[in-house]
């Protein structure tokens, strides 16, 4: 990982402009500071702390200025060098670029440490033929024009909803996208964002999306359906272009089981596979949001080692969970109001949980008998019932709840 300051703009005479701070381009509009050193990082007291030095030159780009050996550098280098960032001035960051050509699978927030990324440059990873897979990061606002172009490898994308425009071109001649998921909240897909993905099979577009710039699924394949809302700008654009939209096959979902509650929002019941691996609830499916996990909807699903839960679901069942003895990741998107009795009870491999705020409280044995969760960290608010957290992890540190009963006696709260 490097920050460094790049010269984006250039004078007349071709050298760096020392008052340039921002690049604008297709509705992209970064500003772009002069980078300093983290403050936990100091010279020379770090492990494999790195001197700076000058910055390689970038790809000649039409909108992306050339490196100058005249432009301050300030970086440190921590493991495999993969993406460049560049500090925006109010504590986040931008991708600037991938500099390793071998990256294959890459979370971008990881990456980058303790600063949000709130923005990938144009032309951020052009071209880069390994990637199979890359997380977007939660913080995330901008794609630029042309930042995933050529990512021939790239299979499965997930667009945060906090990302207002998906840049021109940005995901075009990705050859091998099969499926892309655009979460609730996402608001333009600017011009041939998806141009020539010959392999794109399923798009999930939100009602938020109300702007679809021209050609942005031009050349794809023949099996390519767009699935919606009914009565969205999605389905408006599919009946203009001649493309399959589908509302309504949440019903047979390839991945998840569903039912439908009275006021037409969704239940996850369990998963279509028998044993799956990774469990990924959405926000919503074809326009229906997804409200809630059924009791015992994964009860002891053995082969269940990572899940994520989207920012629609409200209540995690009775026992959902009980028993997922190979689980070692939960992630919850913020929305959850109640986890249920028992609902993670016997997950022996889950080391941390992380609630989100307006979490209303944690049920009778939730987590009883994780036997290996060492860290919980929830609102203060949060009102926790008895025995949550019986039978975890000696030592087992839990910060924020509010004390219900025997809970208070064994976990301090």
């Amino acid at each position: 990982m490097r920050f460094s300051r790049r010269p984006w703009q250039q004078s007349a005479d071709g050298g760096p402009r020392d008052d340039a701070r921002q690049v604008n381009q297709d509705g992209f509009s970064v500003p772009i500071a002069g980078v300093t050193r983290r403050p936990w990082r100091e010279e020379g007291h770090e492990p494999g702390y790195a001197e700076p030095q000058p910055a390689p030159a970038a790809p000649s780009a039409p909108f992306e200025a050339r490196a100058s050996a005249h432009s301050e550098a300030a970086y440190a280098l921590v493991g495999r060098r993969v993406l460049d960032f560049a500090d925006n001035g109010d504590g986040t960051l931008t991708v600037a670029r991938c500099v390793d050509p071998q990256a294959d699978d890459l979370d971008i927030q990881f990456e980058a440490g303790a600063c949000p990324v709130t923005a990938i440059a144009p032309r951020a990873f052009e071209g880069c033929s390994a990637l199979r897979r890359v997380v977007l990061p939660d913080a995330l606002r901008q794609i630029g024009e042309m930042a995933f172009s050529g990512c021939v490898r790239l299979s499965r994308v997930i667009i945060p909803g906090g990302v207002l425009r998906v840049g021109t071109l940005a995901f075009a001649k990705c050859t091998a996208l099969e499926r892309v998921r655009i979460e609730p909240g996402v608001q333009a897909l600017g011009p041939s964002c998806f141009s020539k993905c010959t392999a794109l099979e399923r798009v999930d577009i939100p009602a938020s999306v109300n702007s679809l710039g021209g050609g942005v699924f031009f050349g794809c394949g023949k099996k390519l359906c767009l699935y919606g809302g009914e009565g969205t700008a999605a389905q408006q654009y599919a009946r203009l272009n001649a493309l399959a939209f589908d509302s309504q096959s949440w019903k047979e979902d390839e991945e998840l089981r569903l039912e439908e509650a009275e006021d037409g929002t969704l239940i996850v019941t369990g998963a279509r596979e028998e044993a799956p691996e990774r469990i990924e609830i959405p926000t919503e499916l074809c326009g229906r949001r997804i409200t809630a996990i059924a009791p015992k909807a994964f009860f002891a699903c053995g082969t269940l080692t990572h899940l994520s839960v989207g920012s629609g679901v409200r209540e995690i069942g009775e026992s959902a969970f009980f028993g997922c003895r190979s689980l070692v990741s939960a992630v919850f998107e913020r929305g959850l109001e109640r986890v249920g009795d028992s609902a993670f009870a016997g997950c022996e491999n889950l080391t941390q949980i992380t609630l989100p705020w307006g979490t209303g409280s944690v049920g009778r044995m939730a987590f009883f008998g994780c036997t290996h969760l060492g860290f919980v960290k929830m609102p203060t608010t949060t009102r926790v019932a008895d025995f949550a957290f019986d039978g975890c992890a000696p030592g087992l540190r839990v910060f924020g709840g509010v004390n219900a009963g025997r809970a208070a006696q064994n976990i301090g709260l």
